[in-house]
């Protein structure tokens, strides 16, 4: 609580507009993230949807969160887990829809699926986990590319 000096004495600041908007915000958020997400993010202005394929995710980018352990109780495991929740490798069909929001089929490489794990001398973005990807060499970093650009497993 702030006080302020006005006519008077010191006074309780009133709640402002700001507190509504926080609240708006977090219902928003709420609603949002019970809706069911699409098997394809949808590419900003239209054009060509690429539908991210499951088995690919599940046989091969899967074991990549968990081996990097991506998905550990103090990462993305747990609560604290920021925008990505894991389930842990115990339900891979959540984990493939919680990481849709975070590729860019039209342009793979500009995911933040890829830049957030990537080194940020490599082009990657600060991560509170650090560097899991050196660069962009990494075989690891170019299976979870080629799933992004609609790599399927056949």
């Amino acid at each position: 609580m702030r006080l302020t000096r006005d006519q008077g004495g010191p006074r309780r600041l009133k709640f402002g507009g700001g507190w509504r908007a926080v609240l708006a915000m977090g219902t928003l958020g709420a609603g949002l993230a019970a809706c069911d997400r699409p098997t394809s993010p949808e590419p900003p202005g239209g054009g060509r949807t690429i539908d991210l394929d499951y088995a690919y995710f599940a046989a091969n980018v899967e074991p990549i969160l968990q081996s990097r352990d991506c998905s550990t109780s103090g990462c993305h495991g747990g609560q604290g887990a920021g925008m990505l929740l894991l389930s842990g490798g115990s339900n891979p069909e959540a984990d493939f829809n919680n990481v849709l929001n975070h590729t860019r089929p039209w342009a793979p490489a500009t995911s933040p699926l890829l830049l957030k794990p990537l080194a940020v001398g490599a082009g990657g973005m600060v991560h509170g986990g650090g560097d899991i990807f050196a660069d962009t060499t990494v075989t690891d970093y170019r299976t979870v590319l080629r799933w992004i650009a609609g790599e399927r497993e056949p």
